[in-house]
């Protein structure tokens, strides 16, 4: 009987064990799987947030920034007399008086403001001593090449009528003269560049179209197809021709300027007349057909003073040149005073500013749909 109750006292504190064990068990279960619960809990919470980190540091897209620039033209820089003044009252006086910084004293604010300052260089600038046989021999000495740097012009035309003046050899020390000044130059096959602060380059070439010749013409479309395969951003064509002192271009102008658009040109920039002449919008593109004289040293009192700078900002967007025309005439006189040529064209004011603006409204009213404001702001229809 002993033996019997000592078998059955094992037996219930076996069972006893093994019940405690099993209960001990599942609680721990319970707490290991509440454990793993939080730990994925937290697991997915910081993948949350992480995300979330994420997304927050992920920069917003950027709008392209347009880069605009301004571009001036003048009409014809002539740093010289002709043959027939004498010294006192020409531009020799009033360099050697003056110095090369008071020519565009009047002027200079608003070329340093802009991005590039193009003019029409009509002379040559040597010492040579031989000089072409004609009516008007315009050449100048080669120090005069300053004026330019000095009135913040950076780049110049030279195909025209006077630039060999002084021969092929007058050309060259011409070509020197505005170099060692850090001025570009275009000249029939040979085009200019210049590239701003932003990166925009600008591309140019200049032909004289007085004769008409074939071989010119092609100088501007070879010259304006040369740049676009250079890539520049903008390209202006400097066109010699038209009729002197007449106020209207001719057919052929005309029709030249829009080849010149054609080819791939920006802007048409015209000269020779020593007068203004009209604007045109051709094919979403401006032409100016002249600009007339600037700082003219040819005439010690010319009879019709009136100029003007055309100016042109150009917008640019991921690269690309927007078709928007933004620009504008500033109404010059190519002297300080109005008696008499003292070679400092001015901006002008008053009546005589309105009297330019309405002349150039009258001018070209049968070529521009658009109007020149008040202002000298061109206003696109």
């Amino acid at each position: 009987m002993k033996k019997s109750r000592k078998k059955k006292s094992y037996m219930k504190g076996a069972l006893l064990f093994l019940g405690s064990s099993v209960v001990l068990l599942a609680v721990v279960l319970v707490v290991v799987n509440q454990k793993k619960l939080l730990l994925q809990k937290l697991s997915n919470t910081t993948g949350e947030e992480k995300q979330t980190d994420q997304l927050a540091d992920k920069p917003e897209p950027v709008e392209p920034k347009p880069i605009t620039i301004t571009i001036s033209a003048t009409g014809d820089c002539t740093f010289s007399p002709t043959q027939t003044h004498g010294y006192a009252g020409s531009v020799h006086q009033y360099y050697d008086q003056f110095g090369a910084e008071y020519f565009m004293k009047g002027v200079k604010d608003i070329f340093a403001a802009d991005d590039f300052t193009l003019a029409n260089l009509e002379c040559a600038l040597s010492n040579a001593t031989q000089r072409a046989e004609k009516e008007y021999v315009l050449v100048g000495k080669p120090e005069y090449a300053e004026i330019l740097s000095a009135g913040s012009i950076e780049g110049v035309s030279l195909a025209n009528n006077h630039s060999l003046d002084a021969f092929e050899s007058g050309l060259q020390d011409t070509i020197n003269a505005v170099s060692a000044q850090g001025v570009g130059y275009a000249y029939y096959d040979q085009v200019g560049t210049y590239e701003t602060k932003d990166g925009i380059t600008i591309g140019y070439v200049s032909s004289s179209l007085l004769s008409q010749a074939v071989e010119r013409q092609e100088y501007l479309k070879s010259g304006i197809e040369k740049l676009r395969d250079m890539q520049v951003d903008i390209i202006i064509a400097c066109c010699h021709w038209g009729e002197e002192r007449t106020y209207y271009p001719t057919e052929f102008q005309k029709q030249m300027a829009h080849n010149c658009i054609d080819w791939g040109a920006d802007l048409v920039i015209g000269n020779h007349p020593h007068v203004v002449q009209g604007i045109e919008q051709y094919n979403g593109k401006m032409i100016c057909y002249s600009l007339g004289n600037f700082c003219f040293g040819g005439n010690s009192n010319p009879s019709d003073k009136r100029t003007f700078i055309y100016q042109q900002r150009f917008t640019f967007v991921d690269d690309q040149l927007q078709p928007d025309i933004s620009a504008r005439i500033i109404p010059c006189r190519v002297s300080s005073v109005s008696g008499y040529n003292d070679y400092q064209p001015t901006p002008v004011e008053g009546e005589e500013k309105s009297g330019i603006i309405q002349a150039m409204r009258e001018y070209s009213q049968d070529m521009f749909s658009g109007d020149i404001g008040d202002d000298g702001e061109i206003n696109i229809k």
